[in-house]
This record gives C-alpha cells, sequence and structure tokens, in this order.
C-alpha cells in the first residue's frame, strides 16, 4: 500500500500580496510582515478567501496567518501591547477555521508559532525567558481555533525547543518546521547542525512531524536524511518528516534583499515544483507543501498528482 502524504497549503502572504495587501520593506523585515499581520482585522473576508483558495486547491492542512502576529511587527502600526497582538491572533484562527467551515471540508487547522523577530536572523533570537512567554501567550490564542500547532521557519536549536515546549503544553500534536542555511550544509540558519535540533526536540511527546521549511529545494533535500537519522538515533521513528520550500531564491543569512522585491523571484511552475516535492516524498518525506512564492496552482498541481493514489 502506498504511504499516505497529507499536502499543506502555500505561502499565505505571498497570496495575500497577489490579491491586493499592501506588502513593503525588505524581505524578512517586520515591515515587510506588518501588512499581512494587520489584515486578519482589516481584511478579514480577503484572508478568509485566500484559505479558501488552498482548500479548494487540495491543502489537507492549512495554516493561521499569524506568522507576522508578533510584537515586533505590529509596533509598527503604533501599538505591540499583547492585547493588540493578541486579538490579531485571534482573528487569524477564525478566518481559518471559518474557511474550513464554509468548504465542509475535513482539512486541519495548524495553528502557527512564528519567530519574535526578523525570519532567518537566528542572532535576533530572543533571551529564553522572553521566548517562553511569547510563546505561551500565542499559544493560549491560537489553540483554541487549531487542530495542531506548527512551530515554523525555526533559525536555532533553542528558539525550537522553547517553541515546540511552549506548544506541549496545550496537549495537541505538535509539529516543529526550520530554516536552513543556503550553503548545502543541511544546517540550520544558526549553522547549528540539523540533527543536534531534531534532538533537542524529541522529549515533546506529543511532537508528531519534523519539517523544513522557507529554504530552498537544495538545501532541504541536504536535510531530509539527516532528520531521519536523528530520529532514528532517539527512538523516534513514530515522527513524520516534511517539507515547504520557498518558490524563489531565498535570502541568505544576515542579509536582506531590496525593499521593492528585486530579484526576489525565480518563477518556479507548478511543474517543475512538484518535481522538488516528488523528490521529497522518494527521501521519506510524507508531509508536503510550499512556503513564500508557492500559490494554489501549485498546491493544485501537487494534489491532482499525489491524491491520486
Amino acid at each position: 500500500m502506498a504511504t499516505k502524504i497529507t499536502i499543506l497549503d502555500g505561502g499565505m502572504g505571498h497570496l495575500l500580496r497577489r490579491r491586493g495587501v499592501e506588502i513593503k520593506g525588505a524581505i524578512g523585515s517586520m515591515q515587510r510582515f506588518l501588512g499581512v499581520a494587520l489584515a486578519n482585522v482589516d481584511n478579514k473576508d480577503l484572508v478568509r478567501s485566500c484559505h479558501s483558495e488552498y482548500l479548494s486547491a487540495g491543502a489537507e492542512v492549512i495554516t493561521t496567518n499569524n506568522y507576522s502576529c508578533v510584537p515586533a511587527a505590529i509596533e509598527l502600526a503604533g501599538d505591540g501591547s499583547w492585547s493588540v497582538v493578541g486579538n490579531a491572533i485571534d482573528q487569524a484562527g477564525l478566518r481559518a477555521r471559518e474557511a474550513i467551515n464554509f468548504a465542509s471540508s475535513s482539512s486541519q487547522v495548524a495553528g502557527c508559532l512564528p519567530p519574535l523577530h526578523e525570519s532567518y536572523q537566528f542572532d535576533r533570537v530572543a533571551p529564553d525567558e522572553e521566548l517562553e512567554d511569547a510563546y505561551s501567550q500565542i499559544v493560549t490564542r491560537i489553540a483554541p481555533h487549531s487542530d495542531l500547532l506548527l512551530c515554523e521557519t525555526m533559525s536555532s536549536v533553542r528558539e525550537a525547543k522553547c517553541a515546540a515546549v511552549a506548544a506541549s503544553a496545550a496537549k495537541m500534536p505538535v509539529w516543529v518546521s526550520w530554516t536552513l542555511h543556503e550553503d548545502g550544509s543541511g544546517n540550520l540558519r544558526s549553522s547549528e547542525s540539523i540533527g543536534e535540533a531534531v534532538r533537542a526536540v524529541s522529549g515533546v511527546k506529543n511532537l508528531e512531524a519534523c519539517l523544513l521549511n522557507c529554504c530552498s529545494h537544495e538545501s532541504i533535500v541536504a536535510a531530509i536524511p539527516m532528520v531521519k537519522q536523528a530520529l532514528e538515533e532517539v527512538g523516534r521513528n513514530d515522527v513524520k518528516i516534511g517539507a515547504y520550500a520557498n518558490g524563489f531564491v531565498t535570502v541568505h543569512a544576515g542579509s536582506m534583499m531590496s525593499s521593492d522585491g528585486g530579484g526576489e523571484y525565480r518563477d518556479l511552475s507548478p511543474e517543475q515544483y512538484l518535481s522538488q516535492v516528488n523528490e521529497w516524498i522518494r527521501l521519506g518525506c510524507t508531509i508536503v507543501g510550499g512556503c513564500c512564492g508557492v500559490f494554489p496552482e501549485h498546491i493544485q498541481k501537487m494534489a491532482e498528482e499525489l491524491l491520486q493514489v
């Protein structure tokens, strides 16, 4: 019998931009995230509609649009207090759940636990006390809307462990996803090994999946065997492996692209992206989807090919 493959959605921020939400500032910066965060409150129907696009395309798991709902981003609009941030997170969860209910879908909602500062900037990861407090508040807000919790785009061992431990308190499945250095080593953006990262979260009892995201296909291919080996070494063969890459040339650790997005895309076609996904599956992934620059048409192509079994 063929192994069941679970299909995730694609990048919400890029889809919202395609649909008219203003996104400006250097890639990975807090300024760039602000419009996506505020859309949960200011453009609720559009956020729900974007989730619905991914569901119609065949996504079996959609991720809440609160990746950018952190104090460092929302304070740029004037108030980054947790009451304001928390409301934006609540609204993100509601929009995802509404999309599921409207579609009468059996798909699941993954509640997002994001980096608290700029993506890829491992040197900006907060002290443990701040991480523990912030992730606890995010979990309290997003878990009621979710079927599982996804700690995503983690750039260091410590960041991911703090997020995973906080997520585990909700007593629902926990997925942890790391972003990788683009040097082909399979290491994290922090240059720590992915094996060390997996071992650090392996003690989380409700850990259900280890994933790789928000980086290039080549980096993911290098890391998948290392994730598999680390899980075997710690006796966690019950944990699934997954991947969802970017659809464009990725920002290197410690750098930022221009605010106009110059050089951002390499425009992977749905067929090209599917070819990458098939390689991840051959290497052992059973959860696949897309990150930034991967749109409903890419997910639809995956679903057409992978859900026929």
